[in-house]
């Protein structure tokens, strides 16, 4: 049941993304030819983004350490992605691109926000793994874990794709949370 679950997240998260990347290709057609806004400098020194760890384990195919840094990010911290990602501009600063910057951030885009929405859901069976063993302490880590980067990318500071996604990932986890609630 969880699993069937997973999948209609994942599948209504693909269906929204598609969507809006309709939309996105939409409007880069029908674009003003504004100039780039660069996302907000940071110094050599500032802080590594909260996704980074996971990422990096996910992409190398480390599902376990990727699910692991996962649950001990500060989801609170910012910032959530690495200044260059496409996922780390705000919604203005996608609007100030230009069309073919858009066009060409978009891809990058979908696929870096595929990769961490898949990363959710490993996370997600991580939980729904640990109630089947009765585990409801780890049950707890991975859906609280959930719901607070699901509030971190809900953020008005994000697109309105990644804000969608994270509405997506809180809901879930609440979810999953309730079922396990003394």
């Amino acid at each position: 049941m969880a699993n069937a679950q997973i999948y209609l997240l994942a599948t209504k998260s693909m269906k929204t993304m598609t969507m809006c990347a309709a939309l996105g290709a939409l409007l880069l057609f029908a674009g003003c030819g504004k100039k780039a806004a660069q996302p907000s400098s940071t110094s050599p020194s500032a802080a590594i983004p909260i996704t980074q760890p996971a990422m990096m384990a996910w992409q190398q195919g480390d599902k376990t350490t990727a699910v692991s840094r996962f649950l001990e990010a500060d989801w609170s911290a910012r910032p959530l992605f690495t200044p260059d990602s496409a996922l780390s501009l705000t919604e203005s600063q996608w609007q100030a691109l230009s069309r073919g910057e858009r066009a060409t951030k978009s891809g990058e885009m979908l696929s870096q926000l595929d990769a961490f929405k898949l990363l959710a859901v490993e996370v997600a069976h991580a939980g729904s793994d640990a109630v089947l063993k009765n585990d409801i302490v780890e049950a707890r880590k991975c859906f609280t874990s959930l719901k607070q980067c699901g509030m971190a990318l809900h953020s008005a500071q994000c697109l309105e794709l990644v804000q969608l996604v994270g509405g997506a990932i809180q809901r879930r986890a609440d979810a999953e949370l309730a079922k396990i609630q003394p």
